[in-house]
């Protein structure tokens, strides 16, 4: 039995950090604001989604979504709702390639460092601009990137493969259970669910641990 989950925030806020070293700069880098000022500011502020697809093979209690029996079962509809395109990819080693056969990426992404779908080529500098090790810190250029992009995707390394984190400028959550309700996978369970749902190692492994308590967000 595959589990499959999909994790959402929508909207999503988007904020740089500052670095770890320097945990005051923000304070000294400007005056406080009143928080009439601050809460105008955040609903004026793009709205991002942020989404992660990940699954776990019961059976064989294999880890990440690109290591189930079936992963078609979750890619082939994540594709489908994130709508049609063209897709970039940018390879660990900095090259930039359109993409033709996007499942076939989703499925093994090893050696891809992000995947984005627009409506025309990206510039290849905001690719590389949004790569690094630790994410956080890239939040300003994965916000100008989404201005140009819908969705921005990340492989993410898991127990015995990868799963996926995306982040897009239009919800995807209703688009992925509807795609989900058109591709039936009669021996996979599909769930989608809020990010405070996995704000803990048990609570992101419930199906190991407590899967009927989660029944409510299963689609089907």
């Amino acid at each position: 039995m595959d589990i499959i989950k999909y994790f959402y925030e929508e909207p999503a806020a988007l904020e740089g950090l500052t670095p770890a070293l320097d945990p005051d700069a923000r304070r000294r880098q400007a005056p406080a604001q009143p928080l009439e000022a601050l809460q105008s500011a955040a609903q004026h502020a793009p709205r991002y989604h942020r989404g992660y697809l990940a699954g776990t093979d019961l059976d064989r209690l294999r880890i990440g979504v690109t290591a189930l029996a079936d992963p078609a079962a979750a890619l082939v509809p994540l594709y489908e709702a994130l709508g049609p395109g063209t897709w970039t990819r940018r390879t660990d080693t900095g090259a930039v390639l359109a993409v033709e056969e996007v499942v076939a990426v989703l499925r093994e992404p090893a050696g891809t460092a992000v995947l984005a779908l627009a409506g025309s080529p990206l510039d290849p500098a905001w690719l590389a601009d949004v790569v690094g090790t630790d994410r956080r810190y890239h939040v300003p250029a994965l916000q100008r990137l989404l201005a140009a992009a819908r969705a921005v995707l990340f492989p993410e390394p898991a127990h015995h493969g990868y799963d996926w984190s995306l982040f897009a400028a239009e919800p995807v959550r209703e688009r992925l259970a509807a795609a989900f309700r058109r591709h039936p996978a009669p021996h996979a369970r599909r769930f989608v669910l809020p990010y405070r749902q996995a704000r803990s190692e048990e609570k992101f492994y419930f199906e190991q641990y407590d899967l009927a308590a989660y029944a409510a967000h299963e689609i089907r």
